[in-house]
């Protein structure tokens, strides 16, 4: 028992920046397959911030060919120019006290 509660403290205290402030949490989604006819969105809104707001969403490409974001400062947006593939995005998260966090999701389309 006291060894859950002191890895719960030092995991607590870890989470915190020196201006008190717990990082959002980013979540891209889950990792995928797709159609390559279907419309295919990036879904960020899984991100949570426990003491605030995410005040910002940024996606970027981390492989696969290029494509377009369609909006990368969304937290949904779509893709244009999909081949089929393997491809990468990396979603970031910006609290509005300045904590940051990034996931990233696989998706493959056929």
């Amino acid at each position: 028992m006291n060894l859950i509660l002191l890895t719960a403290s030092l995991f607590l205290a870890s989470a915190y920046s020196n201006n008190g402030n717990i990082p959002p949490t980013a979540h891209a989604g889950d990792d995928s397959q797709v159609s390559s006819n279907e419309f295919i969105q990036l879904d960020g809104t899984g991100s949570r911030e426990p003491d605030g707001i995410i005040s910002r969403y940024h996606w970027t490409q981390t492989a696969g060919n290029p494509v377009e974001i369609i909006n990368p400062g969304a937290a949904i947006t779509g893709l244009n120019k999909v081949q089929k593939g393997t491809y990468s995005f990396r979603l970031t998260v910006m609290d509005d006290k300045g904590g940051v966090s990034s996931d990233e999701v696989k998706l493959i389309v056929k």
